[in-house]
């Protein structure tokens, strides 16, 4: 099983390499209306499990798109590159057992899985600030 995460309460937005990609997978983004359709078709998915470093309130999902531009805070950009394809890692989460159940999971995340973005501009990004499209 794993150990429970504990979320940071700021964190400061720097571009990194992930994967060999400049920059282009440097933050993973989820919303809050995913998570709440995936509790409510019975998956029990917390804060964390989709291993997002972001989880952004009051904003749907369908509003980020490639190459959209997001005010994170005060002074963070980010930039959508492309959407997060569900991957194998995800069959480690203590509920999806037996294995069949992992498949579901991940066939049901299709599309809803999250975003990845670029940072354009570096900045603080604290628990509660605004989130604006730009």
């Amino acid at each position: 099983m794993l150990p429970p995460r504990v979320a940071p309460t700021q964190v400061v937005i720097v571009p990194i390499t992930i994967s060999g990609k400049d920059n282009e997978r440097a933050v993973s983004i989820l919303t809050t209306d995913v998570l709440g359709a995936l509790n409510g078709e019975g998956w029990p998915v917390r804060v964390g499990d989709l291993g997002e470093n972001l989880f952004v309130d009051g904003m749907r999902y369908d509003v980020f798109a490639i190459g959209r531009r997001f005010l994170f805070g005060k002074t963070a950009i980010l930039e959508i590159t492309e959407p997060i394809a569900p991957c194998a890692y995800l069959c480690t989460l203590p509920y999806l057992t037996p294995k069949w159940r992992c498949a579901d999971f991940i066939r049901t995340l299709d599309r809803r899985r999250g975003w990845y973005a670029k940072v354009v501009a570096t900045g603080p990004v604290a628990v509660g600030d605004a989130v604006v499209a730009l």
